[in-house]
């Protein structure tokens, strides 16, 4: 009497779990990690999807390749009388580098593009942490770690169909110094023009205010572009590099599209942290255009809290590794 209902139960209960499995979205990496799009989008995904790769074609710069000086450049500016612009020591010696033709992304990445990542890969969402909630908008620079970086930018170069990861740190020097000219700091003019190229602190304060929190927003294209279109390379967050970190690099380093050492314990950083950007701390903290930073890649959560976004202030801004122009 009891064998019949449990026998269909044990029928019933595979079908019920294929039928809950069929409804969950199809995710998957390749071999190196690196998520994949879907391959059940709907007709609304697949149109956000074709959106989306149509504005990332549009916003990559074409950057034509060519040798310059990379590091502190002091002792080559008039009226430095041959002292280093930066106090630093991890950005001595001036060395020759020789890089081939890219095309970088004229923005950083923002949590817009990667909400529409993280649908169409079937990733959780990037900054869900409570703290992040005020900063969150759609057009903010995305605070994320080191390998969603990097997967985010390979996949985006799969939907570009091109092979793309983070710059080098010679090739975001050389960009922000728009092809390695002797420029300070990677704004239109190469100076610092308080509320017309970068924020000042009032202007933080005031978006502040606008979204209720007591950390800067940050916003990408409020301010006008070097001269090769890239944007908020001064500010708005810092940007991860593919490079690991070495304080004596530069003394090491090949001419040929420098890749950075094969190993470490951090990663590169450039630009500024938002909270920092304001035009006064740009012009106490130095050149940004060859100032280095690091960081751990996979760094612990602060006070072991879950609710703090350990990674606040670091995004990603993709580079196609291709010497034509995407086209």
């Amino acid at each position: 009497m009891t064998l019949k209902p449990l026998f269909l139960s044990l029928l019933i209960l595979p079908l019920f779990s294929i039928t809950a499995c069929a409804k969950t979205p199809a995710t998957s990496v390749d071999s190196s990690g690196v998520p994949q799009t879907r391959s059940d989008l709907t007709d609304e995904e697949q149109q956000q999807l074709a959106e989306f790769v149509a504005k990332q074609k549009a916003n990559m710069r074409f950057i034509e390749g060519g040798s310059y000086e990379m590091g502190d450049f002091g002792h080559k500016l008039d009226w430095t009388g041959g002292m280093p612009i930066s106090s630093g020591g991890d950005n001595k010696s001036l060395h020759p580098v020789t890089l081939d033709s890219f095309s970088m992304n004229a923005y950083k990445a923002t949590f817009g593009d990667f909400d529409i990542y993280s649908m169409v890969t079937g990733q959780p969402k990037e900054g869900m942490q409570e703290s992040a909630e005020t900063v969150r908008q759609p057009n903010a620079a995305a605070g994320i770690d080191w390998q969603t970086a990097q997967h985010y930018c390979q996949w985006l170069g799969k939907q570009l169909n091109v092979s793309m990861s983070l710059p080098t740190e010679a090739q975001w020097e050389y960009a922000s110094r728009n092809r390695g000219e002797y420029v300070l700091y990677p704004t239109d003019n190469g100076k610092i023009d308080g509320g017309r190229n970068i924020w000042t602190f009032a202007q933080i304060q005031e978006i502040r205010s606008k979204y209720n929190t007591n950390l800067a927003v940050p916003i990408v294209d409020l301010y006008p572009s070097n001269p090769l279109g890239l944007y908020d390379m001064t500010n708005q967050n810092y940007e991860w590099m593919s490079d690991w970190y070495a304080k004596d690099y530069y003394a090491n380093s090949p001419e040929h599209n420098p890749q950075g050492p094969k190993t470490g314990t951090e990663k590169v950083l450039r630009s500024v942290d938002a909270n920092e950007g304001d035009a006064q701390n740009i012009k106490f903290m130095g050149p940004v255009t060859v100032s280095r930073w690091h960081k751990d890649p996979n760094p612990p959560l602060i006070n072991n809290n879950v609710r703090i976004n350990q990674n606040g202030d670091t995004t990603a801004r993709c580079v196609a590794n291709n010497a034509q122009a995407i086209s």
